[in-house]
Formats: C-alpha cells, sequence, structure tokens
C-alpha cells in the first residue's frame, strides 16, 4: 500500500474538496459532514483549519451549499453550478476521440479596450477550454466544447461579448 504522506506532491486543500466532490461527493445522498471532509483530508495532511477555510472559501464563490445531515450535523452539497462544472469536467476527461467529420466551433467576439480586464478572462477561458487562436478575436475548437463553453462563459458573465 502507497503512503500518501510520504509522497512529496502537495495539493491544495480547495483542490481536494473538490477533486473529493466530484469523484464521490456528488454522488452520496445527502450533503458531506464537515468532520468527513477534516478526517479525509487529515489523511493527506491538511489541517483542519485549511479545510474550514477552503470549504468557506467554496462557499462564498457559491460552489457549496452549508446544509445539514440527517443525522443533523453541519456539511455542505453542491449547488447546481458546481454539479454544471463538475459535468463539463467529465465532459472533457472522459468523452470519446472525435470523428473525423466532428466540425469545429467558432469563438468571435470584441471586446473594447475599456474592459481589457474582460478581455483577458475571456481569452484565458477560451485556452483553457481548448481553444487555439485562428486571427484576432476568432477562437477554433472542437464543436465537442461547444456545451461546455456556452456554460463557461454565461458564468463568467462574457456570453454577450
Amino acid at each position: 500500500m502507497i503512503n500518501v504522506s510520504d509522497q512529496h506532491v502537495q495539493h491544495a486543500p480547495r483542490s481536494l474538496i473538490v477533486t473529493l466532490y466530484g469523484a464521490y461527493g456528488r454522488f452520496a445522498p445527502g450533503p458531506v459532514p464537515v468532520a468527513e471532509l477534516i478526517r479525509l483530508l487529515a489523511a493527506v495532511g491538511v489541517d483542519a483549519p485549511s479545510v474550514r477555510s477552503s470549504v468557506s472559501r467554496l462557499k462564498r464563490r457559491g460552489l457549496l451549499l452549508p446544509a445539514r445531515t440527517a443525522e443533523g450535523a453541519a456539511g455542505y452539497g453542491l449547488s447546481d453550478e458546481a454539479r454544471q462544472l463538475l459535468e463539463d469536467g467529465d465532459r472533457r476527461v472522459y468523452a470519446t476521440a472525435p470523428h473525423e467529420d466532428e466540425g469545429w466551433v467558432l469563438a468571435v467576439f470584441s471586446v473594447p479596450e475599456s474592459e481589457r480586464q474582460k478581455r483577458h478572462v475571456l481569452r484565458s477561458r477560451l485556452a483553457g477550454l481548448g481553444f487555439g487562436t485562428a486571427a484576432p478575436g476568432v477562437w477554433i475548437a472542437p464543436a465537442r466544447l461547444y456545451e461546455e463553453t456556452r456554460h463557461a462563459l454565461g458564468r463568467l458573465g462574457l456570453d454577450s461579448y
């Protein structure tokens, strides 16, 4: 058996919590108790205050929703937005090989100079989704990324560009 604490790879508590919810928590019949998150992450060297802080940040971002378990313990469930993010990720990670005739999706946009920060976020998000630049303001990706892109840009309020 591998002792995870012997590994020298450190992951952010937030990333570990999202991974736990993505792999197990979203299929749980109710909210995941905070005490269980603390116990599970302690096994990989994350202390309780770090878990609580990360949970608080995920809650503030609207990804986790506070709820009581059937036993009355404090816990958290996934928001609809978080579920959508995980489903989008599943489609990317577990997608079958594309067909040669799959097609392409183009993202054509124009963001005013006065909104330069939004332009940067838009470009960064498209690159992160797997798009490449075809020309200034024109990005291209396999057609299978359309739905995920639509969701991502909508969440960020960038779909009007």
